[in-house]
């Protein structure tokens, strides 16, 4: 068996493992939500509830936000990394969907 990797890099900070587990929470919260979404519609109402599918999906989506906005303001993450990455993302995601946009979304995109 190969020697043992041991990085060389400091283990992260209280304060930075407590705010990637708040991300990892959120991001499951978005999935759930987006899970409903996908086998309920965007606008349902679940029993109980009074927003949409659609409605807590961006409650989420705002939460995730908040979150990855906290970690760039602390200096964990860069947000210029974040703007690259998702400029890099969306000709991957035009190129890969299955699905194409109605035109109506198209000139809403201004493409």
């Amino acid at each position: 068996m190969g020697e043992r990797f041991i990085s060389p890099e400091p283990e992260p900070t209280r304060r930075q493992r407590e705010l990637l587990a708040c991300l990892i929470e959120e991001c499951a919260e978005v999935q759930q939500r987006a899970t409903k979404a996908l086998r309920f519609g965007m606008a349902e109402v679940q029993p109980g509830q009074v927003l949409t599918n659609a409605e807590r999906l961006a409650g989420e989506l705002g939460d995730l936000r908040a979150v990855v906005d906290l970690l760039v303001l602390e200096g964990i993450l860069v947000d210029h990394d974040i703007r690259v990455a998702t400029t890099e993302k969306r000709p991957k995601l035009r190129k890969y969907l299955q699905t194409r946009p109605t035109e109506e979304q198209e000139s809403a995109d201004g493409r």
